[in-house]
């Protein structure tokens, strides 16, 4: 029973390693419940530190949790269980119990990748945690995350960009909102996919309890790639972790000098896979995923994915009308804008700018129309767009539509 499950996870004193050794011992949850003080100390590789917690069999608070739990609606998986992922149970120190919010994806037929990088972190890591994000959801991937500011919150905005599932693992209870201003974004995750947690709910986001999770992420990845990070950060724990797990790591170059891509560029300097898009992530795996996994840059590609996973076709965004006067030249100038005022601005744009603000107008278009149009790399028209924005040239709505500003 999940009671059981939940009693030894909140056994004071244990920690993580101390279960896994545990279960090792005994097996279950159930059967390490049972057993007596005479049980415990006759077994081998026993760590008498653990008995006066293991001697309390009080259930009340493990039944407190399970009714949080019917009134959040969250699911919980158990180390015994089948469903429970094999990549994670092959850690050394797999969480004994796994609460969950969403759809709990086949992690194991999945190619999934995590996206971490520093809670600071620069424009430029924010448009390519997002570019990335979208990349690697597109290609067939199954992005991990999680929940944190910064890099984590644009990937995990970018893989739902792409219709497929998507993964967040939370440092507290799953109905506890941290950071709080993620709120709509944490349900849009259980909508598409699924948050996950080894911490019951009502647990307040502790500053211990995020290194923890962070073998959760790399354990459920294939590889690990990170965006942006300082030498010190929770971003190169990941890393690391994924290193001893025997993952792959990965990592954006960034510029030089600069603190917030020190600690991602030395993972470069000391032999992670430099990358430039999410497709180089993903290939590394096509041979495990050879019916899954498809350049996502292409829109042919990732409507074969999409259809192979869902049997449906690809939602098809709605196209933009052409009015019959659609040959006549429309000067787009909002109220309050004079010619010359834009004419100054847009002077100094780039190629790649100027390009994509030619396609822009008072019609929405969506990004994956201006891409086609463009003849443009999808992760340039995405730095333009974003530079467009700051620039106070184009406003993004909702659906990744854009339109002059």
């Amino acid at each position: 029973m999940h009671k059981h499950w939940v009693w030894l996870t909140t056994r004071k004193g244990i920690g993580t390693r101390g279960r896994a050794a545990l279960l090792e011992l005994y097996g279950t949850a159930e059967h390490i419940y049972e057993l007596k003080e005479a049980d415990y100390l006759h077994t081998e590789g026993f760590d008498r530190r653990w008995l006066e917690s293991l001697l309390d069999k009080s259930l009340d608070d493990a039944e407190e949790i399970l009714r949080d739990c019917d009134n959040e609606e969250i699911d919980l998986l158990t180390y015994a269980e089948a469903a429970y992922p094999k990549r994670l149970k092959n850690i050394t120190d797999p969480p004994a119990l796994l609460y969950f919010k969403g759809s709990l994806p086949d992690f194991d037929s999945e190619a999934a990748i995590a996206v971490v990088g520093s809670r600071r972190c620069s424009a430029y890591g924010l448009m390519h945690a997002k570019q990335f994000g979208r990349q690697i959801a597109n290609s067939g991937g199954l992005v991990i995350s999680g929940g944190a500011r910064g890099i984590d919150t644009m990937a995990l905005k970018g893989a739902l960009d792409s219709s497929m599932p998507v993964v967040s693992v939370m440092g507290c209870g799953l109905d506890v909102d941290y950071p709080r201003e993620n709120h709509f974004l944490f349900q849009k995750v259980a909508q598409h996919g699924c948050l996950l947690s080894e911490y019951p709910p009502k647990t307040r986001p502790d500053r211990g309890n995020f290194p923890v999770r962070n073998r959760i992420i790399s354990g459920l990845s294939l590889g690990v790639l990170v965006v942006e990070a300082p030498e010190r950060s929770g971003a190169l724990i990941t890393a690391d972790l994924a290193l001893q797990q025997g993952r792959d790591v990965f990592a954006i170059p960034g510029n030089i000098g600069v603190k917030h891509c020190s600690g991602s560029n030395r993972l470069i300097r000391e032999g992670a896979y430099m990358v430039e898009d999410g497709w180089e992530v993903l290939r590394e795996y096509t041979y495990l995923f050879p019916d899954k996994l498809s350049d996502g840059r292409s829109k042919e590609a990732m409507q074969r994915i999409f259809q192979s996973r869902y049997g449906m076709a690809l939602p098809v965004y709605s196209p933009v009308t052409i009015s019959d006067e659609g040959d006549k030249k429309v000067v787009d100038n909002p109220a309050g804008k004079t010619y010359s005022d834009e004419k100054e601005a847009t002077a100094a744009l780039s190629g790649d700018e100027s390009a994509v603000y030619a396609l822009l107008s008072e019609q929405p278009i969506h990004c994956d129309e201006l891409t086609a149009k463009s003849g443009m790399q999808s992760r340039n028209v995405t730095a333009a767009l974003t530079l467009l924005q700051i620039k106070g040239l184009a406003e993004k709505l909702a659906g990744n539509y854009y339109k002059r500003k």
